[in-house]
């Protein structure tokens, strides 16, 4: 809108300086030159010349407005009113967890000088209601701090979970592989933060939907890694 007003005001300006300078060209009267001009047999020039203007304007501001739109990464790993923020995130290099680097600069002193930082992780599965879901991992407690990194072992629980999801993905693969064949699965890993009060003990946190009931707080900043293993088929 600031360009189109950019460019209105001195066009205006030496439209007006020309209408002192030639008034039968520029001042629109009843037989002027300029109204012969765009409503006479020529009118289809005049649309198709505004319309490209139109039209220029329009592919002047597209880059602007793209830079305004919001990040894929963004909508995954995002600040929240916990002030946490995920710096970076992924699987172990074994593929046997996860491992997240967490800012927590911002949170605010009143929840800093009582709460400490846990990393949780598990698995997407749109079938379970993802706050009761109990195949999770969650981390130990740390201090609050501006760079946080945290890796974090797949739960036993968590990691049967996962094995008996490839086995049932291969298992529906049609015509059946022969066996031994080495098959390429992949999930969909999330990773979360969570504070819970100083001192608390994070193994009686089973599900995410336990975190409140403790006193702590889920972060609304989430991110996601896709961890791809190879299986032998059955």
């Amino acid at each position: 809108m600031g360009k189109l007003v950019g460019i209105l005001i001195p066009l205006l300006t030496a439209w007006g300086a020309l209408a002192r300078i030639w008034p039968d060209v520029f001042v629109v009267g009843p037989n002027n030159t300029l109204k012969t001009f765009i409503w006479g047999p020529k009118s289809i020039w005049v649309a198709i010349i505004a319309s490209g203007c139109i039209l220029g304007a329009y592919i002047w501001s597209v880059e602007e407005r793209l830079a305004n739109l919001p990040s894929a990464l963004g909508a995954v790993a995002h600040n929240d009113e916990l002030g946490l923020q995920f710096v970076s995130w992924g699987p172990l290099p074994d593929g046997s967890g996860c491992v997240a680097t967490i800012d927590a600069s911002k949170v605010p002193s009143a929840l800093a000088d009582k709460y400490e930082i846990a990393l949780v992780c598990g698995f997407a599965d749109p079938a379970v209601d993802f706050l009761k879901d109990t195949r999770i991992s969650v981390s130990p407690l740390f201090t609050l701090q501006s760079a946080v990194r945290i890796a974090l072992p797949f739960s036993k629980g968590m990691a049967d979970a996962l094995a008996h999801e490839q086995r049932l993905a291969i298992d529906k693969i049609r015509p059946k592989p022969t066996r031994g064949t080495m098959i390429r699965v992949a999930n969909m890993i999330w990773l979360k933060a969570i504070l819970l009060p100083q001192g608390s003990d994070h193994s009686n946190v089973q599900k995410l939907s336990d975190v409140p009931t403790m006193g702590g707080r889920i972060s609304e900043g989430q991110a996601v890694v896709g961890l791809g293993s190879s299986i032998p088929a059955p």
